[in-house]
């Protein structure tokens, strides 16, 4: 590669981030707005509650959801053939999707006993919406990493942020206006992903105008092999994510589950606003691998923005988290502040790890899945077994976040010098 090329990818590569990050995070701040006012309007026990479905319908569509890993993956290196081979990807894999969403509500419904218990949830219509929000959300996937995988990435950035400004204004109709409380805070969830999939649809009108022709030779072979890390990346990531508001909300009393949420969404920010760069990284990374192209200074850039973003929001976070916490959910929430440090130092180190796992994913390197894995497990185990307090699970959470921060740095230096002898 050229030295004047790798300078306009690079700049190309720069401006698509900050192109993605603005309406993304857009996106964000009004997600936190809709969390805002479902924590104003709920009390402490019903925004639990909300927020446990809340993460059950991550969790729930997380094993389709890999999809938007493949697809972004193979599209971004199908792409430069045409719109022809993306349709005849999408057409092919419609049935399978409608098939696991079929099997997702199926499921979901014959376990409706276990998961009112499970959660602590008195009615079945709340189990209902959390099935309909997952299943438009799995939809909504797919089209956002048709775009990625096409580096759309204003089309990407406008779905994600159109579906974040219904869900807030559904929400201030539904929960507020109407008062319908949990339910009515998941009826805005899926009614903004129903949103997102018309608008998404139509900005890929020209896809699905164009006449269909083969994929190339094992396409879905390779795609399925592929799945299999993708899916056990994007299932650690989303369980460390989303599983201790659901743990704490099955050990601990109503009250902690409510302060958990609250410190655990606002910790998040510490992930989130990063991780939008990912959106950019990633199919940047599998373009530059099928051509052939060094990709090394995606990584760096990638790492030194998402290391300066996290690291602000964790000391913010850690030095005035009372203060946001009583400008956004007020003083009932005070007891959530020690455990806000906490869940913001994990999920700023989970940041930073997830740069490295969809750097090494783009790139088919899959070693980095030993210490997610493993991580992830000894997380599951210590909460088994220590469980007394939210904030002990918050520490249990760092200390596994911790443990996969460094295993994961360490597999990326062992790749680097490892490449370095062989070349030598």
């Amino acid at each position: 590669m050229t030295l004047e090329r790798k300078n306009s990818l690079l700049k190309k590569f720069i401006w698509n981030s900050l192109v993605v990050f603005t309406l993304l995070n857009s996106g964000g701040a009004l997600n936190y707005l809709f969390q805002i006012v479902l924590g104003k309007t709920l009390s402490p026990d019903q925004y639990g509650s909300f927020n446990s479905l809340l993460s059950m319908i991550v969790l729930i569509s997380a094993p389709i959801t890999i999809m938007h890993v493949v697809f972004s993956r193979f599209i971004a290196t199908i792409s430069t053939h045409g719109l022809q081979q993306i349709k005849t990807l999408l057409i092919k894999t419609s049935v399978a999707i409608f098939s696991a969403i079929g099997i997702i509500i199926l499921i979901g419904l014959l376990t409706i006993p276990w998961l009112k218990n499970f959660l602590h949830v008195k009615t079945t219509l709340p189990i209902i919406l959390m099935l309909l929000a997952a299943s438009s959300l799995i939809l909504q996937q797919v089209l956002v990493a048709t775009c990625e995988g096409m580096h759309r990435f204003s089309e990407l950035g406008i779905i994600s942020s159109g579906m974040a400004l219904t869900r807030f204004i559904c929400a201030l109709i539904f929960v507020v206006v109407f008062g319908w409380g949990v339910e009515g805070g998941l009826l805005a969830v899926a009614c903004a992903g129903a949103a997102a999939i018309g608008y998404g649809t139509y900005q890929l009108r020209d896809v699905f105008r164009s006449q269909a022709t083969d994929l190339p030779p094992e396409t879905f072979k390779k795609m399925a092999r592929y799945s299999v890390p993708a899916f056990l990346m994007t299932m650690m990531v989303m369980l460390l994510v989303n599983i201790d508001i659901i743990l704490v909300r099955h050990y601990c009393s109503p009250d902690q589950a409510g302060y958990y949420a609250t410190a655990a969404i606002l910790g998040r920010i510490a992930f989130l606003l990063p991780a939008t760069l990912l959106m950019v990284l990633f199919p940047s990374v599998a373009k530059a691998t099928t051509t052939g192209d060094r990709d090394e200074h995606y990584l760096w850039v990638s790492l030194g923005l998402t290391t300066i973003l996290s690291g602000v929001i964790f000391l913010a976070l850690f030095f005035w988290g009372k203060t946001i916490i009583h400008l956004f959910y007020d003083a009932q929430y005070y007891e959530a502040a020690p455990i806000l440090r906490i869940v913001a130092a994990a999920m700023g180190l989970l940041a930073i790890s997830h740069v490295i796992f969809s750097y090494n994913l783009a790139r088919s390197e899959f070693g980095f899945l030993w210490p997610l894995v493993g991580g992830v497990i000894l997380m599951l185990f210590l909460v088994f077994l220590y469980h007394d307090t939210a904030e002990t699970i918050a520490w249990i959470l760092l200390l596994s976040t911790g443990t996969i921060f460094l295993g994961t740095v360490l597999n990326r230096v062992y790749l680097f010098f490892s490449k370095l002898i062989v070349s030598n």
